[in-house]
């Protein structure tokens, strides 16, 4: 069975780490808030809730003892309480009081730090426990502890990643972070490479756009579009991330001018049918200037073919960006098989991945390296004279100029910690793990008649059907078996009587507070078909396996 973490070591230092970072918040927050107050009511009334929140985060996190508090990763906490808009505001009205148009609470007397803290534990009562293992729906989960205590640190310091003055210890371990990212690529950091942390994967797929069109057309930082040659034109897969459809919409360049490639029959782009859209572009008098690869796709998972799609790249002087948003960690990994999925991700032009995705960092945590020493001061550098100057101390690390952005958290922290303490290998295992877990999974639906896969998986994503007992009659009268990946698409009758089950089976599942995964269109189906992303610091094998497929069965087999 695969073990993605051995809970009797890590989890003990752990506990450790967020208790003392709680309690060193708390002292750095009440001492800031202290030195700023203007009374001593306002101190009560200001401090009161802070030590609560700060209390009811270690009992929460289980981090007060070993035997005290709960831990939000076991099979056994809660997924959520669902209640719809209306509920949620009525909880909050009882607690205290929703409308903002009301007198503040601090005015009221003397309980408003209680009322506002039972505010809050309405908003942690109502949410989602994205680290419970069932908690399925989106590409992150159960956050990385260590990562964690990093961004408990983060937020005490409450201070903007754009200069040394300001964020000194965030900026030398950010660009540690990017010296070590790229030897990972297999890139020189000092002599080659720039980087930085991007508030997320669609913003630093705009970045490698807006990099790629200052490379090729340079003119345009003065003088706009209009300095550009004649359609210019960037090539992404037809199973990409949508961020790329915004992002070519944000640089003023028109969705006309994003061609989607043809995929092969697992969703990886087709290489002939890149250089053949390449070559109908040039025909047609556009310029080709951005081709952007995926490792790991939203939907499918699918890692397309990077050495092959730098070669033409390469060969029509285009910009190769690899968004590795998702699947990206893989190059942390040294198994044979990841290498595989990995391989040619040095001869891109740049590279994205979201710690707070896979790896588990909390949100936002986003890398963006590019192999291009200056191209991202080139490209956004506005010379602020108030906010960058050379002649500052160690202004080396003012990165900030080189966003199109001013304010930025200290999200290089959460990842440095994360990295720090689990080590290059014990993200690998992560990697590993998760992959090594998907697969069992795969194993465990392949063997079950309720399950069927709807295409081939990949070794993060698998997407499948659920099939009710009277659908399974009905294929079996067909001739369906269900114990095959269905790369083609269903018969129209049983992919419609499908389509419903999953959109039914999801919200009663939710209702229920049993589990959280979504439904989704897929390529070549008919009927929406659940996606499983194994996602952040988790334990999943055979226990949390069954309990999924379980409830599954028990809320939708008579569907």
């Amino acid at each position: 069975m695969p073990t993605l973490n051995d809970r009797s070591t890590s989890d003990l230092a752990l506990g450790a780490v967020l208790g003392s970072a709680a309690t060193v918040a708390a002292t750095v927050l009440l001492k800031k808030g202290m030195a700023h107050s203007g009374s001593s009511s306002r101190v009560s009334s200001g401090h009161s809730v802070l030590t609560q929140m700060l209390s009811f985060f270690e009992r929460s996190w289980g981090v007060t003892s070993l035997n005290e508090g709960k831990d939000p990763k076991s099979l056994d906490s809660e997924i959520m309480k669902f209640a719809d808009p209306s509920g949620i505001r009525e909880a909050m009205d009882k607690a205290g009081g929703f409308n903002l148009r009301q007198a503040g609470l601090d005015q009221e007397g003397t309980d408003g730090d209680d009322k506002l803290m039972k505010m809050l534990e309405v908003v942690a009562d109502l949410s989602v426990n994205t680290s419970h293992p069932l908690f399925l729906n989106q590409l992150f989960g159960a956050m990385d502890r260590a990562s964690l205590a990093a961004e408990l640190m983060s937020v005490c310091q409450n201070t903007s990643s754009y200069t040394f003055e300001a964020a000194p210890v965030n900026s030398v371990v950010e660009m540690e972070v990017m010296r070590c990212l790229a030897s990972v690529i297999g890139w020189d950091f000092d002599n080659s490479c720039d980087g930085l942390m991007m508030p997320g994967g669609s913003l630093s797929n705009l970045m490698a756009l807006h990099c790629a069109r200052h490379q090729k057309f340079p003119e345009t930082l003065g003088k706009g579009n209009s300095a550009m040659a004649p359609r210019p034109m960037a090539f992404v897969s037809a199973e990409a991330h949508y961020s790329f459809l915004k992002a070519i919409s944000v640089l003023g360049l028109g969705r006309d001018n994003l061609v989607k490639v043809a995929t092969g029959e697992n969703g990886e782009m087709s290489v002939n049918a890149l250089k053949e859209a390449v070559e109908k572009t040039l025909k047609e008098g556009g310029t080709p200037f951005f081709v952007g690869a995926t490792a790991g796709s939203t939907v499918r998972g699918t890692f397309d073919p990077f050495a092959e799609i730098s070669t033409i790249a390469k060969e029509f002087g285009m910009w190769m960006h690899v968004d590795g948003a998702w699947g990206g960690p893989a190059i942390f990994s040294d198994r044979d098989d990841m290498k595989e999925l990995m391989r040619g991700t040095s001869d891109a032009d740049s590279f994205t991945f979201n710690p707070h995705k896979m790896l588990g960092a909390p949100l936002q945590t986003t890398c963006f390296i590019c192999h291009h020493k200056g191209a991202l001061l080139n490209c956004n550098s506005s010379n602020a004279g108030y906010l960058f100057d050379t002649r500052k101390a160690n202004s080396e690390y003012d990165v900030g100029d080189q966003t199109f952005m001013c304010g930025r958290k200290t999200d290089a922290l959460k990842f440095w910690a994360m990295w720090r303490f689990r080590g290059t290998s014990g993200i690998a295992n992560r990697v590993n793990g998760l992959a090594d877990a998907t697969k069992l999974f795969v194993d465990k639906i392949q063997e079950h008649p309720s399950f069927m896969l709807a295409c081939k998986p990949w070794p993060f994503n698998m997407n499948f059907f659920f099939i009710p007992k009277r659908i399974r009659l009905t294929m079996e009268k067909e001739g369906i078996a269900t114990d095959q990946s269905s790369n083609l698409p269903l018969p129209e009758n049983i992919a419609k009587e499908l389509d419903t089950v999953a959109i039914d089976l999801k919200t009663k599942l939710m209702k229920a507070g049993k589990a959280m995964i979504p439904f989704q269109p897929l390529a070549n189906q008919d009927a929406q078909v659940f996606r499983v992303c194994l996602a952040g610091d988790m334990e999943f094998g055979e226990r949390e396996i069954a309990e999924l497929m379980r409830v599954m069965v028990e809320y939708g087999d008579d569907m």
